[in-house]
């Protein structure tokens, strides 16, 4: 829910490799997953990157590049700015903009991260309010 994707959306998201839950070691049919802050916060990029255009097939192929420079999810997390054309993804690192394939090409979509966790923070501590009640 936090996440803004349809369950559905999260289990081909899972299946695919795109988001792993990092609070479940065990894996196997039947196993709920378990979802950690830095999860939910990956979860609501790729959320508003498929929005703006980007496809899956795009995403997993931008992330195994990624992967492949020694870098994972974790690094996306801790820039500035993510932004997409609808079809690349882009990255802020040292005051560059960034291709996570290669090179720098004008982007036409920006998404501020440090909005996305105060947002994500502020529907947790409300539901946490709430069930106190």
């Amino acid at each position: 829910r936090h996440a803004e994707l349809t369950v559905d959306m999260v289990n081909y998201l899972c299946r695919y490799g795109i988001i792993k839950p990092s609070a479940c070691s065990k894996r196997w049919r039947g196993c709920v997953r378990k979802y950690t802050y830095t999860d939910i916060l990956f979860l609501r990029i790729v959320a508003k990157l498929l929005k703006n255009g980007v496809s899956v097939l795009r995403l997993r192929k931008n992330l195994a590049a990624l992967q492949k420079r020694g870098k994972d999810t974790q690094d996306i997390l801790s820039k500035k700015y993510v932004a997409t054309d609808g079809y690349n993804i882009y990255f802020q690192d040292n005051g560059v903009l960034e291709l996570l394939e290669s090179g720098q090409i004008p982007f036409a979509f920006v998404l501020e991260l440090a909005a996305v966790r105060k947002e994500i923070s502020k529907n947790i501590k409300h539901e946490q309010k709430t069930i106190a009640r």
